[in-house]
């Protein structure tokens, strides 16, 4: 029996702070949130939950870009908006969240 990859886009790993995020619990102190790979369609985040959301859990996020040769001297941001695809709690006190996006991003340096 062969697994069929279901992704309609690839995937990067990309290490971006995100420095904002609305409609995800998560808890006081727990320090800053961190994508462990973006698509165009889509990004994984791990994060110390307090509750797990729900599956279809709008957000609304900013990823922080910082300054790199190449593309920009000045840091950078991504804002935009998506919804909880699913979520892959771990034996850890952290869940994995991935995140589809829901509008176009909008890149800012």
């Amino acid at each position: 029996m062969s697994t069929q990859e279901r992704r309609k886009h690839r995937r990067t790993r990309l290490r971006l702070r995100v420095s904002q995020i609305e409609g995800l619990p998560v808890p006081d102190g727990t320090g800053d949130l961190w994508t462990s790979d973006v698509s165009p369609g889509g990004m994984y985040i791990r994060t110390p939950l307090a509750d797990a959301p729900a599956v279809g859990t709008s957000l609304t996020f900013e990823l922080s870009i910082p300054p790199g040769e190449g593309y920009s001297l000045s840091a950078g941001r991504i804002r935009g908006s998506g919804e909880v695809v699913r979520i892959e709690p771990s034996a850890e006190p952290v869940a994995g969240v991935a995140v589809g996006f829901t509008s176009p991003l909008a890149l800012e340096f």
